[in-house]
C-alpha cells in the first residue's frame, strides 16, 4: 500500500469512521451500518411470522428481537414483536411493543388491534375500544385476521353490557 504524502486515512477508513459515528448517535441503524436491505430483513421477518404461526413462539421471539434491534424504527417489527410477546403472555412487554409500533406508524392496523386488546385486558377498557374501532375504520372490509378478531371482541362486549343492562 502506497504511503499517503498527507498522512491522511483512505476514503474507506473515513467511510468507516462515519459510519460508526452515525451508528452511536443513531443517524444510522444497525441495519444500515451492515449493509442489511429492507427486502432481506422483511425476508426474515417472513420466517419469524411463519414460526409464531406454526407455535414456535421462542424462535419467532429471537427473529423479531432480532430485527428491533438491527432497526428500532420498523413498526411491523416492533407489532410482530408484540404480537409473539403476547402470544407468550408476556404482555407488559407485548404492551409496549405494540405502543412502539404505533410511535412509527399511527395507522399500524395490527398493532392498534393487540394494544386495545391488551388494554381491555388491563381493565382500560374506554382505551381498549378506542384502539378496536380505530383498526376497524382503517380496515372496515375486515380483511386482516386481526381486524375479524377486534370486531368480535367489540360485539361480545356489545352483547355482555346489553345483557347486564337487560338482567338490572
Amino acid at each position: 500500500m502506497k504511503e499517503n504524502p498527507n498522512n491522511k486515512k483512505p476514503a474507506t477508513a473515513r467511510r468507516s469512521e462515519e459510519a460508526r459515528e452515525k451508528l452511536a448517535t443513531g443517524q444510522m441503524t444497525l441495519a444500515e451500518f451492515v449493509g442489511l436491505s429492507r427486502d432481506e430483513m422483511y425476508k426474515i421477518a417472513q420466517q419469524g411470522f411463519q414460526l409464531m404461526n406454526r407455535g414456535k413462539l421462542e424462535e419467532a421471539r429471537q427473529i423479531y428481537s432480532g430485527l428491533v434491534a438491527a432497526d428500532p424504527y420498523d413498526s411491523v417489527f416492533h407489532c410482530h414483536l408484540g404480537a409473539v410477546l403476547f402470544r407468550m403472555g408476556e404482555h407488559e412487554k407485548a404492551f409496549d411493543e405494540y405502543d412502539a409500533a404505533l410511535r412509527f406508524n399511527i395507522a399500524n392496523i395490527d398493532a392498534l388491534a393487540g394494544r386495545g386488546e391488551l388494554y381491555i385486558m388491563r381493565g382500560e377498557v374506554k382505551k381498549g375500544v378506542e384502539d378496536l374501532r380505530a383498526a376497524l375504520e382503517k380496515d372496515p372490509q375486515g380483511e386482516r385476521p386481526t381486524t375479524q378478531r377486534a370486531r368480535a371482541l367489540l360485539l361480545s362486549m356489545r352483547e355482555a353490557a346489553r345483557k347486564q343492562t337487560t338482567t338490572s
